[in-house]
């Protein structure tokens, strides 16, 4: 016997279906047939310059605690670490050059 995780999903009702079903039809009338090559789908992501810390996971082996040396005993922490945004678009048959900016 195994044990499973429920799952959480988000409940559908009949007007949530309804209200869906009249915006994908509102979008798919909105572009004139052919014209679907020109639209542009874009994302960002912003990224933190900082080392990733699992508490969990990071366990250092060592027969006492001042055999470790302190570059790997602490992950130095500041309030507002450096990021940096990426941006990219896609259409069907090509992408944009990944854009770079610092945080705003």
């Amino acid at each position: 016997m195994k044990s499973y995780k429920r799952k959480t999903v988000h409940h559908l009702n009949d007007s949530i279906r309804r209200k869906r079903l009249e915006r994908c039809i509102q979008l798919k009338t909105r572009f004139a047939p052919g014209t679907e090559d020109k639209i542009l789908f874009s994302d960002e992501k912003l990224f933190t310059v900082e080392e990733a810390s699992n508490r969990q996971n990071d366990r250092i082996l060592a027969s006492r605690i001042q055999d470790i040396p302190d570059s790997i005993k602490y992950i130095d922490r500041v309030q507002k670490p450096l990021s940096l945004m990426v941006w990219a678009g896609v259409l069907p048959n090509s992408r944009t050059n990944l854009i770079f900016g610092p945080k705003e």
